[in-house]
């Protein structure tokens, strides 16, 4: 009994220190980034939520960490009134008043709070990447446009038909309803069915159905003078190449966002390299 009572004293004895050891773990401290610290548990939990390596995690909070610095040396913040108007603008988007976004949101195990949060950290790195890239990008012209798709020609594909149903309202919120339920059928909503030949539509348009999967949805669009659209997608024809001229814009667009992404990753491996890390533990 003596010894029985012995060894249930030091398993009770083994407990008390194993939990503050557990959370020292999970707590730790793998590496600082000038002095800013990096946490085991931070980095397994980007691991895990992002789907990516723990290399790949310890990179991005790096990163992260020297963003930080960037804009409070910048002085770069983001007021309540920006977060407000984010957040009302992504409700406008999915036609919803702000009340049904936050039920929305809701349902998704999400709080307007943290959506703030996040918000306001994304507006914040948006104001650090313009200013990095002030002055940096160049538009490119026709020649190089002409040469970049002469070079892609087989990612600038459009099918030859595609047929939609056009739904038209003069309230976003009855566009969202029957996002929803799509069976449902309401006064204020007109439904056109339509074949459109990609050459002869409007580029924006195509450009949007081709990001939208068949049997699915585009997002509500704000069409002005108190109209709204959306379009399901019903069928896409079999591709092929697009003509130089209806691709354009969106060559022009890609051609810009790899120039932004080339600045910025330049940009910060510069300031990695520059930066004091050091490395305690691994992750």
């Amino acid at each position: 009994m003596q010894g029985f009572l012995t060894m249930t004293k030091y398993f009770l004895i083994f407990l008390l220190i194993a939990v503050p050891l557990f959370a020292r773990t999970i707590n730790a401290i793998a590496m600082t980034v000038n002095g800013e610290p990096i946490t085991v548990y931070e980095i397994d939990q980007l691991s895990k939520k992002a789907k990516i390596s723990k290399e790949d995690a310890v990179n991005a909070l790096i990163q992260e960490k020297i963003e930080e610095e960037e804009m409070q040396k910048e002085g770069i913040y983001a007021s309540p009134e920006e977060v407000d108007q984010r957040i009302m603008m992504i409700a406008k988007q999915n036609g919803m008043t702000l009340s049904q976004f936050e039920q929305a949101l809701k349902k998704e195990g999400k709080t307007l709070e943290s959506l703030r949060h996040d918000l306001e950290k994304q507006i914040r790195k948006e104001k650090l990447y313009r200013k990095i890239l002030s002055g940096k990008l160049q538009k490119p012209d026709d020649e190089a446009l002409k040469k970049y798709y002469l070079a892609h020609k087989k990612e600038f594909t459009m099918p030859g038909k595609v047929k939609i149903q056009e739904y038209l309202s003069n309230d976003p919120r009855a566009l969202q309803a029957i996002r929803m339920q799509p069976m449902m059928m309401l006064p204020n909503v007109k439904i056109t069915p339509r074949t459109l030949d990609p050459q002869k539509s409007n580029p924006k348009l195509m450009q949007l159905l081709m990001q939208t999967p068949v049997k699915s949805f585009t997002p509500i669009v704000n069409l002005g003078k108190n109209q709204a659209a959306m379009f399901f997608v019903e069928y896409k024809g079999k591709p092929k190449v697009a003509p130089f001229a209806q691709v354009k814009q969106a060559i022009m667009m890609r051609m810009m966002k790899e120039q932004e992404q080339a600045n910025l990753i330049a940009y910060f491996e510069k300031k990695k390299s520059a930066a004091d890390i050091k490395v305690i533990r691994k992750p």
